[in-house]
């Protein structure tokens, strides 16, 4: 995702790649077919796995995989990875609810703050090139990879 983004324009560097799950030429629809679907049901089998394994949240998995599988823009990347995160946070809302685990406590307060930090944030997001977002969330990503190696082999030794 960094090296991309270091073009300004990814549009151009896209073209070349050709992923397998395009818009349509009004840019409205993905254009569904074999190559597409394969694309994006192992993609989130494996980023499902990725997030329940490693426990980071699915927005570091889904986010480059959607960028490598789809010519959508990063706007469109974000609002599609939040938007499949929540409905997987749903289910997990949900059924700690029936087994009765969720501390509702600690749930409400969360829940302000996110919404509140959310909604600070796209004041902001607009301000910053498209590109300069997508190094800045590529540096996050490989910032988190570095501490979950860094936890591992610290537990491994030292633990």
């Amino acid at each position: 995702m960094f090296r991309p983004s270091l073009h300004g324009d990814d549009d151009d560097v896209r073209i070349l790649i050709d992923p397998p799950c395009r818009m349509d030429e009004i840019g409205e629809r993905l254009v569904w077919n074999i190559p597409c679907f394969r694309a994006l049901a192992f993609s989130g089998t494996m980023a499902g796995f990725l997030s329940g394994l490693l426990g980071v949240g699915g927005g570091f998995v889904i986010v480059p995989t959607l960028k490598k599988v789809t010519n959508l823009n990063t706007s469109s990347i974000l609002a599609t990875s939040l938007a499949i995160i929540a409905l997987v946070s749903l289910a997990g809302v949900v059924s700690a609810i029936f087994i009765g685990t969720l501390k509702w406590s600690i749930v409400f307060p969360f829940c302000g703050g996110t919404i509140a930090g959310m909604l600070v944030s796209r004041l902001f997001a607009d301000r910053f090139a498209e590109h300069r977002l997508q190094q800045s969330f590529a540096i996050l990503a490989i910032s988190v990879a570095i501490g979950l190696i860094v936890k591992v082999v610290w537990n491994a030794f030292f633990s």
